[in-house]
């Protein structure tokens, strides 16, 4: 099969230019991204907010008639977390290195559109792009110390205004957009609220920028209240949509060669459109599973691969208990949720053959609380549950509902008629009308009215002494007197044993352990030349250790993601 990428954010542009589909949602969002304000694009990842934002960015450079845009990604902030235990100054680090690459956004724009950019460079003797960019690149990897001291730390918002203000005068743009992407610095509380400070200054009369943010973990801090200062832009295709398949179709079309598309069952692509509950990334990853499998049935295939992404959704789920720990005991008891769910809807759905019931109902007056709310937020995060507009059955009886993902309901039979599984049956349920009442739940039938009643936030324990914290103001231990500060998420992510990267079989594991040094995800991370350390290892050569080393490096992307 063809190699097509599966990340928006590692497509040139060329190809984000004649991938994207038009549907209704795509074309409504890409006008609120060019139009004046603040917005924030909100989404699971992988549902196209990376490819939105860098098909605007293409479009708008060459078109007179259109704001100047301006494009930056956030992706590696969480390479910068570590500062917060070692510098005092590491907001200010933080805040200079996010400048830095809003500058450097403007250099990037010169450059695609083949402009010279020594007379941008000659406004400020800080606008040096050689500069900027060592800067943002030691910054990423814990030093820069002199460049911060001698060029850093003159960074300010008002340089990144006046530069935007001279690229739209130079060019005759009326005003600027900024297209802030993975802004959603959900992982480190701290920075998260000093880049949403930058956001809201950026928001002038002629400059209006906007982010891309995940629904579930991303704090906007106490100077930034998103509902009255930026417009949420939601995008996340319903499988309920109207036009769902045939968006869905056309993202097959446009990264698949012609013959993967002429050859592939119609059956089968119906039910990957719908197992991959609208997130594009997931959709091409389940497509090229396919194309991959070894030989066998088409149904044995289809069952393992929806089993396999589950399993990994799943998992995605899971580690934010280990990402956010406050939030731990929240993940948990939002599984169990959605466990039960899954199991009363497909109980449900694969009874009935004359509707189709796959909305889960729960009652809002059923003990919801803020932390009920945000463990039902953390299963929107990850792309578990597709919120639906709240209804009402009556008086006192207002129920928010949700959609499990189709591939855990698929996987508890919902879909199933008889005694066997037919390809044609999901596809079949999608086309039937909508049920007129969800299933209707409370929380308290879903998780126990103790539970619900005992759901809590998690305080990480002393560093020093491991004991645990009386309250969330606390600032030293009680037991031992240690100042206690938050653990370093990336520290965290390198400990990782290479055992917990998914796909590396164990035998491989054992090999590595016994003939080399390599045994977490940092030791991999860190190596100056990994691929020779992997490759000491028995019946380890240079495309095995390649397939070792994309693995960690995928892990640590999702991890830090």
């Amino acid at each position: 099969m063809s190699e097509f990428e599966e990340r928006a954010d590692q497509l040139a542009l060329d190809i984000i230019d004649t991938s994207l589909v038009d549907g209704e949602m795509f074309r409504s969002a890409r006008r609120k991204l060019l139009a004046t304000g603040a917005k924030l694009l909100v989404g699971p990842r992988g549902t196209g907010k990376t490819h939105l934002m860098r098909y605007t960015y293409q479009h708008a450079l060459d078109k007179p008639t259109a704001p100047l845009v301006l494009y930056a990604s956030f992706n590696r902030y969480l390479n910068l977390e570590p500062l917060l235990k070692r510098s005092p100054d590491a907001l200010k680090r933080f805040h200079s290195w996010v400048l830095a690459k809003l500058i450097l956004s403007c250099f990037q724009w010169l450059e695609d559109k083949g402009e010279n950019s020594a007379w941008f460079a000659a406004l400020d003797p800080l606008y040096d792009s050689a500069k900027l960019s060592g800067l943002i690149s030691l910054l990423e990897r814990g030093g820069g110390d002199d460049i911060y001291q001698e060029f850093g730390q003159f960074l300010t918002v008002d340089l990144v205004l006046k530069a935007a203000r001279a690229l739209a005068s130079r060019f005759s743009r009326s005003r600027t957009v900024f297209l802030l992407d993975d802004a959603a610095l959900s992982l480190s509380d701290q920075y998260l609220v000093s880049f949403f400070e930058i956001f809201r200054l950026l928001k002038t009369q002629y400059i209006s920028p906007k982010a891309s943010v995940y629904p579930g973990t991303t704090q906007y801090g106490p100077t930034f209240h998103a509902s009255h200062e930026a417009e949420s832009v939601p995008l996340w295709l319903s499988i309920e949509d109207s036009e769902y398949s045939q968006i869905m179709g056309e993202i097959a079309e446009k990264r698949l060669t012609k013959k993967e598309v002429e050859t592939i069952n119609r059956d089968i692509l119906e039910v990957f459109k719908y197992a991959s509950f609208g997130i594009p990334r997931t959709f091409l990853r389940l497509l090229r599973e396919y194309f991959d499998s070894r030989p066998g049935t088409s149904q044995q295939k289809i069952n393992k691969i929806i089993e396999q992404q589950a399993s990994l959704i799943g998992a995605e789920y899971d580690s934010l208990g280990l990402k956010i720990r406050q939030f731990s005991s929240l993940v948990s008891m939002g599984r169990r949720l959605f466990d039960k769910a899954v199991i009363d809807i497909s109980a449900g759905q694969s009874e009935d053959t004359s509707t189709r019931n796959i909305v889960l109902g729960i009652r809002q007056d059923s003990g919801q609380n803020p932390l009920a709310e945000r463990m039902l937020r953390f299963l929107i995060e990850v792309g578990m549950l597709f919120p639906l507009q709240a209804v009402s059955h009556g008086p006192n009886r207002k129920y928010d509902r949700y959609i499990p993902h189709i591939a855990f309901l698929y996987q508890h039979g919902a879909f199933r008629e008889g005694r066997g599984s037919s390809l044609k049956v999901l596809p079949q349920v999608m086309q039937r009308p909508a049920a007129k009442h969800p299933v209707r739940r409370d929380l308290n039938s879903l998780l126990g009215a103790e539970t619900v009643e005992n759901l809590h936030l998690d305080l990480p324990p002393c560093q020093n002494c491991g004991a645990e914290r009386l309250n969330d103001s606390q600032r030293f231990c009680h037991n031992c007197g240690q100042e206690l500060v938050a653990a370093s998420l990336f520290e965290e992510c390198m400990k990782l044993p290479l055992e917990q990267v998914p796909g590396i079989s164990k035998a491989l594991i054992q090999r590595i352990q016994a003939d080399t040094n390599l045994r977490t995800i940092g030791h991999v991370y860190a190596s100056q030349n990994a691929s020779g350390d992997l490759q000491q290892a028995n019946y380890v050569g240079p495309v095995r250790a390649s397939g070792i080393i994309s693995k960690v490096s995928v892990m640590v992307n999702e991890f830090l993601s």
